[in-house]
């Protein structure tokens, strides 16, 4: 069996303090945990008994939950590409036994804790990230609504096997025969922001992942050409810094934008042809970028570019390929994109 509960916490010593505090800092918690799966086969990882995972992850996908914080043993564990938004977190695919001794597999995400001397559970599923990702968020809220039990989930485990309940909609009309019409609209409003969130942080990902496959792709060309080309070498390493700091300058927009409840939209990339200043559109002084495609870009500077960052950085790169950003309201997609506004420009070679 290999799973256990865990021993209470015990009285630790400063130097064994020191020594934990720094096995779990956030920048080295990946490297540790691939450094552990290259050494070991099996990978102990701590379950809260209280929070996500325990609660909502396991009792409907897996049909089990454990009363006090308890713990599962990983075994061929793979490494997987998944992003993470924190450094302290990590994908793994891997197999595990069930409360009733079967193994299972399962996609995971691991992190580090203060307090834990072992990776800790977020999260875990069986099927396509996105509609999981779904499905966890709406059980979460749900549960923290007081609309919702692991042992309900358990319950409901059968269905999910089933393939019954694939996704959260199919959760909520479920749920929904079985509730008052006050529940009904108190699930309605918990589900309806769930899927507000996880859309926005889907989108945040898949972005970060089309700019890091830009970024993979130059690399590569940069390699291609290592032997031959040390001119264009260093001229491509410059490339690659500003592709670098234009992937930090997204995530710092990204951030910016989700706190004014808005998401980033980039438009694909096309030739940036020239950067008209101080132009009058729509009755202010506007920044214009003409495109390739013979579309044209605006941002009134007084509101979004009162120092002129914004407008610089776009001159030093006209005649380059670029992506525009734009901001639209989460509950609004498309609403100030589809109308030829910007906030920002990147480069993408």
């Amino acid at each position: 069996m290999q799973m256990k509960k865990s021993n209470e916490a015990k009285g630790t010593s400063l130097s064994d303090l020191g020594k934990l505090r720094n096995s779990l800092k956030s920048a080295d918690f990946q490297e540790q945990i691939k450094l552990k799966v290259s050494q070991s086969p099996l990978l102990v990882v701590h379950v809260p008994s209280q929070e996500h995972a325990n609660c909502d992850s396991l009792p409907l996908r897996y049909g089990m939950h454990f009363e006090t914080d308890s713990t599962i043993t990983l075994s061929r564990i793979t490494i997987t590409n998944k992003p993470q938004k924190n450094t302290d977190r990590i994908s793994l695919d891997a197999y595990f036994l069930d409360s009733n001794n079967k193994e299972q597999f399962g996609h995971f995400i691991v992190g580090a804790r203060r307090g834990y001397d072992e990776p800790v559970l977020v999260t875990v599923w069986r099927h396509d990230a996105d509609t999981e990702e779904h499905l966890s968020d709406v059980m979460r809220s749900l549960r923290e609504c007081d609309l919702l039990s692991p042992q309900a989930l358990m319950e409901l485990h059968p269905d999910y096997i089933s393939g019954d309940i694939s996704k959260h909609a199919d959760l909520v009309m479920i749920l929904g025969k079985r509730m008052s019409d006050e529940q009904i609209k108190k699930m309605g409003e918990a589900v309806s922001a769930s899927e507000q969130r996880t859309n926005a942080a889907i989108a945040e990902r898949n972005q970060a992942l089309e700019i890091a496959e830009t970024l993979k792709g130059t690399v590569q060309q940069l390699n291609e050409v290592n032997a031959t080309q040390s001119s264009t070498i260093a001229e491509q390493r410059s490339t690659i810094q500003m592709q670098q700091m234009d992937i930090d300058r997204l995530k710092r927009e990204q951030q910016a934008a989700q706190r004014s409840d808005s998401q980033v939209t980039l438009s694909p990339p096309d030739l940036l042809v020239d950067v008209l200043e101080r132009q009058i559109y729509r009755g202010s002084s506007c920044t214009i970028l003409v495109m390739g495609d013979n579309t044209r870009r605006h941002m009134k500077t007084t509101t979004f570019d009162p120092t002129g960052s914004v407008t610089a950085h776009a001159i030093s790169l006209k005649g380059k390929r670029v992506r525009i950003s734009c901001w639209d309201p989460i509950s609004q997609p498309g609403k100030w994109s589809s109308q030829g506004y910007f906030r920002n420009v990147y480069a993408v070679e």
